[in-house]
């Protein structure tokens, strides 16, 4: 049932952390802590613009709909660090949920930099005084990162065989959402894209 209620990427308002936290409080509440008890540990508060409601919200259903019965999943921080999101995340579950989430985490970290965290408009990064930060052109400060051939390209964790992980190279494609494998990553440091 909450599954359906996690949709709020269409309507970005200044409350939507905690709308999400209403809305999914096992995913953003304190974990419990022995025997059930209350946890010293804070609630999660996503630290970013709200340019990046959409991109978390994804996540959020994502994870969602990859959790069986009986488990767990909560966020351990969401924040923004050198123009891209980063999720750190625990719970108690199956090798196939974890795949799904580890894949929805991946997802929603390559495609942060691909929005731009003040108002959620297709972006890239962009360097200014050694600072890193996703935009779009109207808010853009400083030069583009990333050279051309380079952009969007990313190390991932494939699971294979239950918990093997492979770590793969792979272009962020944002139409689709999803990632590309790339069979001869080595060629993309020798510009040869």
């Amino acid at each position: 049932m909450w599954r359906a209620r996690c949709v709020m990427a269409e309507a970005v308002r200044s409350d939507w952390k905690s709308q999400l936290r209403d809305i999914l409080p096992d995913f953003f509440g304190p974990p419990p802590g022995p025997g059930g008890a209350s946890s010293a540990r804070p609630l999660c508060v996503p630290e970013c613009g709200e340019g990046w409601a959409g991109v978390v919200d994804r996540c959020c259903v994502r994870i969602a709909a990859a959790l069986q019965f009986g488990e767990s999943f909560r966020f351990e921080s969401i924040r923004a660090h050198q123009g891209a999101l980063r999720i750190r995340w625990g719970g108690r579950l199956s090798a196939a949920s974890e795949a799904a989430v580890r894949a929805a985490v991946d997802l929603a970290e390559a495609r942060s930099i691909c929005v731009c965290e003040r108002c959620g408009g297709r972006g890239r990064l962009y360097r200014a005084d050694d600072v890193l930060a996703a935009r779009c052109a109207d808010h853009a400060e400083g030069v583009p990162a990333v050279r051309p051939e380079m952009e969007n390209i990313h190390l991932t964790q494939v699971t294979v065989r239950g918990r093997l992980r492979v770590v793969v190279a792979a272009r962020y494609d944002y139409d689709s959402d999803s990632f590309v494998r790339i069979d001869d990553a080595a060629r993309f440091g020798r510009g040869e894209a």
